[in-house]
């Protein structure tokens, strides 16, 4: 099974991508690939507690973190973009894996295929 990483970099909120990160990773289920995601820089807003890109046309949280749960999809957030955003309140139901900048090269070197959205 092949591993590949999507990384979301942009903020949510006038942005796709941490959407379509989303919906693509969850994609691959169907196609004997194992997905992560990698929230850094802006896009670590997007698991804030109250965060609802619902109201700006994107799946809803809701919906991801029900993914999240079935799949078991890791999902990580760089630390220094958290603390450069403010972002404290994470929603649980993410299950993101908090990692430090130092962290991301290790994970990347894990998998066969990175993929920047």
């Amino acid at each position: 099974m092949k591993k590949v990483l999507f990384v979301a970099y942009q903020a949510p909120v006038g942005a796709i991508w941490v959407n379509e990160t989303f919906r693509t990773a969850f994609g691959m289920y169907g196609e004997d690939i194992e997905p992560a995601v990698l929230l850094m820089d802006e896009a670590v807003t997007a698991i804030a507690e109250r965060n609802a890109p619902e109201r700006v046309g994107l799946l809803p949280v809701k919906i991801v973190k029900k993914y999240i749960e079935k799949y078991g999809t890791p999902v990580y957030a760089v630390k220094e973009d958290l603390e450069k955003f403010h972002v404290k309140d994470i929603d649980a139901g993410c299950k993101a894996q908090i990692i430090s900048e130092a962290d991301v090269k290790k994970i990347v070197r894990d998998c066969d295929f990175v993929i920047f959205m």
